[in-house]
């Protein structure tokens, strides 16, 4: 069988010479003729394609909130972070508790608000915020007696959340504001000044 397989491969190889006028195996290979102009366009496509995407790596790579290991939004510009919140307000943090739910703990303080940029709160009310103090997710900057703007989502009728534990509070001295170590967003100038803050 073997030399059956040779004989018809020798065979199929001589017919082919005979039709392409030469030896099976050798014959010349057919060139085609691009026009230079085709080249020329072909490489100005390509070079423009990759020039496309490594200005669009940079862009993306320039403008990317820091790495985070956590689950909560990251807001890259100032629009973005106030749009977010609901209502944002100048306050100080009284009494704290700690709950946990369904194997999460957070603190809930009651905070006195004393002025409002923005939402339903109103100056001299006192409202509950959760936040987290558990976990790689804490708001562990936010102390008991500490004067704070706080930019919150409703929860629920009497509670509200941290917009996250990153860029949901900044803390206040004096009428400075100090965000937190990871946030590099500043408040708008019209947020800071009606809350009477720079």
């Amino acid at each position: 069988m073997p030399n059956d397989r040779v004989e018809s491969r020798e065979r199929a190889e001589t017919r082919l010479a005979e039709l392409l006028g030469g030896r099976a195996g050798t014959a010349a290979p057919v060139r085609t003729r691009v026009p230079r102009r085709a080249l020329i366009w072909g490489l100005t496509a390509a070079v423009a394609v990759v020039g496309a995407g490594v200005v669009g790596a940079v862009v993306l790579r320039d403008s990317a909130p820091p790495p985070s290991t956590s689950d909560q939004p990251f807001y890259a510009s100032t629009a973005e972070l106030e749009e977010s919140a609901e209502a944002i307000v100048l306050a100080t943090v009284g009494a704290t508790r700690t709950v946990t739910r369904d194997g999460i703990t957070e603190t809930v303080a009651t905070v006195a608000v004393s002025r409002v940029a923005k939402g339903s709160p109103t100056p001299g009310s006192s409202i509950e915020v959760a936040y987290s103090s558990s976990g790689p997710e804490q708001a562990s900057g936010i102390r008991d007696g500490g004067e704070y703007v706080l930019l919150l989502q409703a929860r629920d009728a009497t509670t509200w959340n941290l917009v996250n534990t990153t860029q949901g509070y900044y803390t206040v001295s004096g009428d400075k504001l100090t965000p937190t170590a990871d946030n590099t967003v500043a408040l708008s100038a019209a947020v800071t000044s009606s809350l009477g803050v720079s």
